[in-house]
């Protein structure tokens, strides 16, 4: 009976976190291995484990942060550990656009806030006195914003940009029906 080269176990791995360009851990990042792929822990930590020998591209990434790849040479039972850290993604895109009542078609001036939803630090633009917002020097992504205006229910949608773009996104937010019960 022979041993097939392919049969024998290895025990080589790749680990180490993520963090942010101030050292803050880097939860729900993204880390492939050539074709596998994991998501860091709260902690910033990932793991790949029994590693074949070989040369691995590892590559960070999470929105809102330049991903970051290092390439490595994987011997038989080695222990790599490698940690990245990702600078805050910055480009030259821009949304900005006015939140306006859907019923009256007048824009809301009596405050609220427009939330970039981002996976570790969300960004906030105050309305103005004229309800308008903008958030400047995005990078090319797809983003989540929230309009947040009390007396109105909040408006979700979906954003993509590429770089260099400057795009409208006004909302149309309903008023919040206060209905008195029947019985009081």
């Amino acid at each position: 009976m022979s041993t097939s080269q392919n049969n024998i176990s290895t025990n080589s791995r790749i680990s180490g976190y993520v963090y942010g360009e101030k050292g803050n851990p880097l939860g729900s990042a993204k880390v492939t291995c050539n074709e596998k792929k994991t998501i860091t822990l709260f902690d910033g930590f990932y793991e790949f484990k029994n590693i074949e020998p070989g040369t691995y591209t590892i590559t960070a990434s999470l929105k809102g942060f330049k991903s970051q790849s290092k390439v490595v040479n994987i011997q038989k039972n080695d222990i790599i550990n490698l940690d990245f850290r990702l600078s805050e993604a910055k480009g030259t895109a821009k949304i900005y656009g006015t939140v306006y009542d859907i019923e009256t078609k007048k824009p809301v001036t009596s405050g609220g806030t427009i939330i970039l939803i981002l996976p570790v630090t969300n960004r906030y633009a105050l309305l103005d006195k004229n309800g308008r917002y903008e958030f400047n020097d995005l990078a090319e992504d797809s983003y989540d914003l929230l309009a947040s205006i009390p007396g109105y229910e909040d408006e979700r949608v979906t954003v993509k940009l590429v770089e260099g773009e400057k795009k409208t996104q006004d909302f149309f937010c309903r008023p919040v029906m206060n209905i008195e019960p029947s019985w009081g």
